[in-house]
């Protein structure tokens, strides 16, 4: 049984920003915490100095002059049938004290009759009472007769910090979760403009190169959605050419079968042994033009294949030149034809076998198109930093108005004896543009004819110290498809 491979999926981008801002803001949430919990405590911790300062300050205000020559005795009472309250000062105590008799004066009711602070120096002070720690502060009048000794626990104080920061935290804590809802929502929404891409991607036939949508996309998708659409509509015009190409194809593949079917049903019906022959002849003339239709029909297949292959290496174009010639030798001998080689070595860098198709359409074409007894020379010459290959007739020619259409696909001129595919030219200009290399066409030999130029750049080995330059690729006559 055949299984599917398993799709390797990426991390989602809508995940991966959930995460990050998620971290972000739980890491920057912690650090706020603890930011907040140490300013807190020592804010607190100042404020509140100040308000047993303050306290104390109000108390020695308030306070008789006469105060001094009270006692402890004097402090008033409550009724007996009321019952007393809870006060926030029930654990806040202060004490007044006759300073010069260590006398207790008035205290809170929850205040030891032990002073605060036994050495009665004015100022903050934190001492133990029974186990408990305090946090007290003494202040004494302008005379240095009265002190008030105000205190409190510090398990308040830890209290009331703990209180304070559970708020702050919790209050921190509720606008994360609110931020982490408005993130996420917030991430959908910017998305969702990509989502509907992938729908529309996702309901499209596989044919249907139209343009995605690229409205409300965000800024940082747009680019990417854009250049998609630059590759879809590559797509459209290549396929539009295949098309066209494969309907032209099969229209000039139906035509020559139409007429060798005719020709071989002639040649079955005939009792004229010379009307017989001629329609086998005319058979076999149908027969090459379809095979070498077919065989153009392959190569400009197999351009699209290697083109995209993109196999080039250094190689001497005038062995290709040779090898191709000697191909075609025996057609031009069958017309009387003499075909003339002229070649001198130059490297370039290209593809062997698209270069020998490209040569064979060229010597082909010269071959096809001149009459019996006719002439081809095929030249390849090195001029400066470029290597030219010409290959010229003194065949008809072709009009001046019709140089720059003969290497259109399925192009032929009008008024030519010889029925040719259209295709063996628009090949030789699409190998030329794969190569780099430039066309010109011009008059053939001794001024008459048709004459093809093309221009290659020159390889040029690359310069290392004590390393032999690469050799050319060496061509054995087997070696090219032409």
């Amino acid at each position: 049984m055949r299984h599917c491979p398993r799709e390797h999926h990426g991390p989602s981008l809508r995940k991966r920003l959930f995460v990050a801002m998620l971290l972000t803001f739980a890491a920057l949430w912690v650090c706020a915490g603890w930011y907040v919990s140490t300013t807190l405590a020592r804010e607190r911790g100042g404020a509140w100095d100040r308000e047993l300062a303050s306290v104390a300050q109000d108390i020695v205000m308030s306070m008789p002059a006469n105060i001094s020559q009270l006692s402890s005795s004097s402090n008033l009472k409550l009724a007996q049938e009321m019952p007393r309250l809870s006060s926030k000062f029930d654990r806040f105590g202060f004490q007044v004290w006759a300073k010069t008799r260590r006398e207790l004066v008035v205290r809170s009711p929850t205040s030891p009759a032990t002073p605060f602070l036994a050495r009665f120096e004015d100022g903050f002070s934190t001492f133990v009472i029974d186990g408990e720690e305090w946090r007290g502060y003494a202040i004494s009048d302008a005379l240095n007769q009265v002190q008030v000794q105000v205190a409190k626990p510090t398990a308040e104080f830890v209290a009331e910090m703990r209180k304070w920061l559970r708020v702050g935290l919790g209050l921190s804590f509720v606008v994360l979760v609110v931020l982490i809802v408005a993130m996420k929502l917030v991430i959908r929404w910017s998305l969702r403009a990509v989502v509907a891409v992938q729908e529309t991607i996702l309901s499209r036939d596989a044919l249907d190169l139209k343009p995605l949508p690229s409205a409300d996309l965000p800024e940082e998708i747009r680019p990417l959605v854009d250049a998609f659409n630059r590759l879809l509509d590559k797509l459209d015009r290549n396929v539009q050419s295949e098309r066209q190409f494969l309907a032209e194809a099969a229209h000039e593949l139906r035509t020559p079968l139409a007429v060798l079917l005719t020709h071989a049903q002639v040649a079955l019906r005939s009792r004229d042994p010379a009307q017989a022959r001629a329609s086998l002849e005319q058979l076999v003339q149908g027969v090459e033009r379809s095979a070498r239709l077919s065989q153009q029909l392959l190569d400009s297949a197999r351009l699209d294949v290697e083109s995209r292959a993109g196999a080039q290496a250094p190689l001497e174009l005038a062995d290709v030149v040779g090898v191709v010639v000697d191909e075609f030798a025996i057609m031009a001998a069958r017309k009387g034809q003499a075909i003339a080689l002229d070649a001198e070595s130059a490297t370039i860098v290209g593809n062997l076998d698209e270069l020998g198709i490209l040569i064979g359409n060229l010597v082909d074409n010269a071959v096809r198109y001149t009459p019996a007894g006719g002439r081809v020379a095929v030249r390849c010459q090195r001029a400066g930093d470029v290597a030219q290959l010409q290959v010229l007739d003194d065949g008809p020619g072709v009009a001046a108005a019709d140089r720059e259409r003969i290497f259109d696909r399925f192009y032929r001129v009008a008024g030519s004896n010889e029925r040719g595919s259209g295709i063996g030219l628009s090949l030789v200009a699409r190998i030329a543009q794969s190569h780099g290399a430039t066309v010109a066409t011009g008059p053939g030999l001794d001024g008459r004819g048709f004459g093809v130029t093309l221009t290659f750049a020159l390889w040029r080995a690359p310069v290392v110290d004590d390393a032999p330059a690469p050799k050319a690729v060496a061509l054995r006559p087997d070696a090219i498809e032409a």
